[in-house]
């Protein structure tokens, strides 16, 4: 487990994920907003309870509740601090509105 990890956190270094991990991202739908903190080592939480792993498929940012709900999307390039952009939600299947915040 220690070694998935560790070289999960190698492979995460100089990527386009590094914005999401450096920073937070705030997802809003219809319902309201959430934000998601991506953590180094292929974790991730919400402010809403929610929690699970992610990874990098090429290009594609791919997550996965706790509770087995998943699924892969495009990650942009550039992405930087304020950025805003509608996409389905891979894990809800529903169009939202991503934010990259300030992680605090």
């Amino acid at each position: 487990m220690i070694v998935t990890t560790m070289a999960m956190a190698i492979l995460l270094q100089g990527s386009a994920a590094d914005i999401l991990v450096e920073n937070a991202l705030e997802i809003s739908t219809s319902a309201g907003s959430y934000i998601t903190y991506f953590n180094e080592d292929g974790t991730y939480t919400t402010t809403i309870g929610v929690e699970g792993t992610w990874w990098l498929e090429g290009s594609d940012l791919c997550v996965q509740r706790s509770t087995g709900e998943g699924g892969c999307q495009p990650l942009q390039e550039g992405l930087g601090l304020g950025d805003t952009w509608d996409a389905e939600n891979p894990t809800m299947g529903v169009t939202v509105t991503y934010t990259i915040v300030p992680r605090g």
